[in-house]
Order: structure tokens, then C-alpha cells, then sequence
């Protein structure tokens, strides 16, 4: 995983956390009166499962679906360009009308200033956090090696007799500290109970009784350790405050779960006592919410009420009530534990809707040393044939493809007029000759000049060709990429199966541009005619680091009447360049009979 990477999944999955802590308030809210103290705690679970497992199955019944524009894409992708020159392959007898064809070629260094700078605030909150954890834990270590062993007959014959009534099998160490002000359970290998010095001589036998149960009773139900989770979570996510409201709603409800648990072990009788001596200690004695290594008896008014209300209302559960309580955990898990369609893997799945027929076909041989995916469109039969459906569906890149659809922005938002408009070239010097100098659209296209398609988009802006890409549903439409690279190996991506939806409207026209406008797109990137045949299309090469990962060739072929759109995209580690993915496509348009 790259630290963009990193960085989106960090967000999109604190997001998610978000999102489903605003649910579980409302799934609270609603059956606050039903679900009783041990379950109002249990729902807590939903969200530690969401934050620690990174992915998910889709479901279309994921409440994540409702939230699924705001969760596509990638929102801090960054890149630099660099530029080098592809040959085009003139083997083919149709290759003529251009001799040299350019494509784009990018390089994405793996550290990026945004990216590093956002990694390094997280990293520092993530690091103080983890300084004051290691802090609390060597304080109560220091204090746990100062602290008096308890060693009372009596009492510790109290502590066995606790035990049993929790059914625990743990030894846990009896001490008291005159630093503490609240008995507390610490330790999640080697267990301690610690109470206020002075604590055993000042409470009855009941009391100290009760207040043993409720500490064993955290030992019991492992509340140490689910402590260490959240407080890993936590951490992780530290920069958002409602992951830090929840996680401290979550403890406030783990007391009031510990006391039922207690209850459930007691006679009805004994339910006053136990909830006078609990509120007793409350009353007197109170500790930080945030030393959440710890597990003991809270405070709070408003936490006190809540604690009163409870004890006072406490009924053991049935087992009719248990199985809808189980049932209705199910559906909601169901609900909050998948992930939305199209959004596990936001920028890498399509979710074009297919009205035309398919049919599969093996073209593997073509595709020798790569993998990627061909889809071709017959429009007079109204199908596809695709090789490898699934890549198909993969969204990527479109690299210098996408200047197909910068031209028409730019011709219908009158920055170009038509294919002749000049644009003056501002000095750079770039690695061929051919781009510098003044470009017209025509030139711009056939030689690849990503400068000029800069311009273009720089003098549409952002906000113009967002609303045109959401128009004719152009992949992700995600231009939170820089203005002068969203298209190279950055936040824009389209499948090869949407590269040929997008055609197929080029083709009738089914767009929001003027048919003018649209022949003059037409007309750039023609790119061959021979015997009532021709050939239209565009290449794009996506370069990492120095090694070309993503090629592409898209476009259509007019045979005597018949219209075929092809998308052919192809990845590898390297070589992996658009000129290849051009040879590839007219090897297999050859064998059809289509060139």
C-alpha cells in the first residue's frame, strides 16, 4: 500500500467510523427501552469490527450505500509528469495519415509533498498518543510495584467466594494504593484488583462484596483487553473527535453492562444493595475518563443516573428475548458490515449499466506478458465481445485518452474554436521537438502535447469539466487531483468498458456538445482511411516510477457502413505502454475481418 494510499484508506475508513457511529446513536435512540444495558454495549461492537477490518463484502444492502458518492475516489492523489516519446507502430497499412504518434507518459514519485505532510501530522498525533499510553501504563505499573498486597484471610476467602459466584477461573492479585481513589482491575496478562487504602476497614462485607463481583466481573467479560483495542483504534484515529465520543460512550456503557452482568448473578433481593453500595463509591470516589486502560466504576452525574436507572429496572432476560435481540443484531450487522457497491474498491470498479448483449471470448494470446482486458461493441448488432469482464469493469487512469473529452470541453466552452486553434507554447523544453512549439488542436492531438491539453483545462476549470464528465458519465469523474494532472495516473479513472460507453455516444452524438463540436473531435482523431475503412482513436501510457504500468488504445472503426468501438487497456509492471496496447488492438481487428 503507497501512502496516498494509505492516506485515502485512513480517511475513507475514519469516514465509514463516522458514519456508522451516527447509526448506532439512532439504532440506540430508538430501542433504548428494549435492548437493555449488556446490548445497548454490545452494538459498540459494530464499530470496532468496521474500524479494524480494512475490507469488506459488498452488499446493496449496505447502509453505506446512501453515503456512496461521498465515500468514490481518492481524495489526496498527487503526481508529476514527465513526458517521453512512444513511436507509433507504421507496420500496419492503415497507420499512415500520422507518422509519429505521442503518448503521454507520467512518473508518481512515492512521496509527495501533500501526501508526506498530511502522513507526518497523523504520525505526530499518532506518536503523542502512544507516548501518554505508554505513560498511564508505566505509572500504573509503578503504582501496582508500591502498592500493599492484600492479605486478609478473610477478605481473600470474600475473593473465592466472588470468584465462584462469577464462575471466573483467573487468580487475580488483591492490593490497595493510597494513590487511587476508586477500586479498579489493570493488567491484561497478570491481573490485579486495586482498591483505595483504607477501603476494606471502611465498607461493610456486602459492600466490598458487591464491589469485588463488579471488578471480577470486568475480568470476566474481558474488558481489558477490548480497552487495549479501542485504545489502539483510537489512536489510529485520534484526529477524529466523534471516533473519541464514541469510544468514551462505549465505556460509559461497559459499566452500566458490568453491573447487569452482576445482577444476572445475584437474587432479586440483593439488586438494592448492590446498586446503593456502587452508587456509594460513585459518589466518593471518581477518576479520569481518559485513563481508558483501565476498567472500574466510572462517574457522572448524568453516568450515575443512567447507572441508578438501570439497577433500579433490571429484569433477567428470556430467551425469546435473547433471539430477536440476536436476530435483529444480524440485520443490522448486515447493514453496517458491508460495504457499498462500487465503493470497497472506489477507484477501481465500474458500474456501468449494460443494455447490449455479451458474450466472452479467450483473445489471451494477444496478450502475451500483460494483463488487461479488450471490449468490443458492434453497434449494428447491438454486442459486446470482452475479453476478461472483470478487468473490464476496472477503473484506471485514462492517462492521454482522456484528451478526447478535454477537446470537447473545450470546444463547446469556447476556449477552442475548432481544430485550428492555436495555442502559443510557453518556452518549456520538453524531451522532443515536436512540442516545442505552438500547437493547434489538430497538432495537440496527434503529437500528445500534454501542455496544450493544460491550457485547455486550466481556461475550463475544474468546476466546468466536473459538470461535463458527471453529464456523459465519465468513470469517476474525481478531479481532486492537481488541475494540470488529474487525468495522468491520478484521481480520474474510467474502465475500458466505459471508455467504450463514452464512445459509443461520441458516435451518435448522444452528448451534451454540439454536433459541430463533436466532428471536430471526430475529425482529430482520425487516424487512418483505406478502402472505405477507417480508423479513429487514441493512444495513453501511464508511467510509475519510472516503469510504464497502464496502456491504452481506444477509438472505433467505420467498415463499409458499420460502426465498432474498441476499448483495449493492458497492465504490467513495465514496458506496459499505450503503442503495445494499439498493437494488440489491431492484431485482433485483423483477425476479425473488422480492419
Amino acid at each position: 500500500m503507497g501512502l496516498n494510499s494509505f492516506i485515502t484508506w485512513l480517511l475513507d475508513s475514519s469516514l465509514m467510523g463516522s458514519i456508522l457511529i451516527g447509526f448506532i446513536m439512532m439504532l440506540r435512540f430508538v430501542f433504548k427501552n428494549k435492548l437493555g444495558a449488556s446490548w445497548q454495549y454490545l452494538v459498540w461492537f459494530f464499530l470496532i469490527l468496521k474500524l479494524l477490518i480494512p475490507y469488506a463484502p459488498e452488499s446493496s444492502l449496505s447502509v453505506f450505500n446512501v453515503f456512496n458518492q461521498a465515500l468514490v475516489g481518492n481524495y489526496f492523489e498527487i503526481q508529476d509528469n514527465k513526458q517521453t516519446n512512444r513511436n507509433a507502430n507504421n507496420n500496419s497499412p492503415l497507420i499512415g495519415t500520422i507518422s509519429e504518434d505521442y503518448s503521454l507518459s507520467v512518473n508518481r514519485t512515492f512521496l509527495n509533498s501533500r501526501d508526506t505532510i498530511l502522513f507526518l501530522v497523523w504520525l505526530i498525533g499518532v506518536l503523542s498518543l502512544t507516548a501518554y499510553t505508554i505513560s498511564i501504563t508505566t505509572k500504573l505499573k509503578r503504582m501496582i510495584k508500591h502498592s500493599l498486597k492484600v492479605n486478609d484471610s478473610c477478605v481473600l476467602k470474600l475473593l473465592e467466594e466472588c470468584k465462584q459466584t462469577i464462575n471466573i477461573k483467573v487468580n487475580p492479585v488483591l492490593v490497595e494504593s493510597p494513590v487511587i481513589r476508586s477500586p479498579m482491575v489493570v493488567g491484561a496478562t497478570r491481573p490485579y484488583i486495586i482498591l483505595p487504602t483504607g477501603t476494606i476497614d471502611n465498607v461493610s462485607k456486602t459492600e466490598l462484596r458487591f464491589i469485588l463481583l463488579h471488578e471480577l466481573a470486568h475480568l470476566q467479560r474481558r474488558d481489558l483487553y477490548i480497552n487495549w483495542i479501542t485504545s489502539f483504534l483510537q489512536i489510529i484515529h485520534w484526529f477524529n473527535p466523534l471516533i473519541w465520543y464514541a469510544f468514551y460512550q462505549m465505556r460509559q456503557d461497559r459499566e452500566l453492562a458490568c453491573d447487569a452482568y452482576v445482577l444476572s448473578t445475584l437474587k432479586p433481593d440483593e439488586y438494592k444493595s448492590y446498586g446503593a453500595a456502587i452508587i456509594s463509591f460513585l459518589e466518593r470516589y471518581s477518576y479520569s475518563a481518559y485513563d481508558y486502560t483501565i476498567a472500574g466504576l466510572a462517574s457522572g452525574k448524568n453516568h450515575i443516573r443512567k447507572r441508578v436507572a438501570m439497577i433500579a429496572s433490571y429484569k433477567k432476560g428470556t430467551v425469546s428475548g435473547v433471539i430477536w435481540k440476536m436476530l435483529l443484531f444480524l440485520l443490522i450487522g448486515c447493514f453496517i458490515l458491508t460495504n457499498a457497491k462500487e465503493t470497497s474498491s472506489a477507484d477501481s470498479t465500474g458500474s456501468l449499466q449494460l443494455n447490449q448483449s455479451i458474450s466472452s471470448e479467450d483473445l489471451s494470446n494477444y496478450f502475451q506478458g500483460y494483463d488487461g482486458s479488450f471490449v468490443l461493441l458492434d453497434m449494428e448488432k447491438n454486442h459486446y465481445q470482452i475479453f476478461n469482464y472483470d478487468d473490464s469493469k476496472k477503473r484506471i487512469s485514462p492517462d492521454s485518452t482522456y484528451k478526447i473529452v478535454s477537446s470537447l470541453v473545450g470546444l463547446e466552452t469556447g476556449v477552442l474554436m475548432n481544430e485550428n486553434t492555436p495555442l502559443e507554447w510557453d518556452g518549456t523544453m520538453y524531451s522532443f521537438e515536436r512540442w516545442n512549439k505552438d500547437q493547434t488542436l489538430a497538432s495537440a492531438i496527434a503529437f500528445s502535447v500534454n501542455w496544450y491539453f493544460q491550457k485547455v483545462d486550466s481556461m475550463v476549470g475544474k468546476t466546468q469539466i466536473e459538470d461535463y464528465l458527471k453529464q456523459i458519465r465519465y468513470g469517476n469523474y474525481d478531479l481532486s487531483g492537481d488541475i494540470s494532472d488529474f487525468w495522468v495516473e491520478s484521481s480520474l479513472k474510467i474502465s475500458p468498458l466505459e471508455q467504450v460507453e463514452m464512445l459509443k455516444k461520441l458516435c451518435t452524438y448522444d452528448m451534451p456538445f454540439s454536433r459541430k463540436n463533436i466532428d471536430v473531435v471526430k475529425k482529430i482523431i482520425k487516424i487512418s482511411e483505406q478502402d472505405k475503412v477507417i480508423l479513429y482513436g487514441k493512444t495513453g501510457t501511464g508511467t510509475v516510477n519510472g516503469n510504464s504500468i497502464n496502456g491504452w488504445f481506444v477509438g472505433y472503426v467505420e467498415n463499409n457502413g458499420k460502426t465498432y468501438i474498441f476499448a483495449t487497456n493492458i497492465q504490467g509492471k513495465e514496458k506496459t505502454e499505450g503503442i503495445n496496447a494499439k498493437n494488440i488492438t489491431l492484431s485482433i481487428l485483423k483477425d476479425k475481418n473488422i480492419l
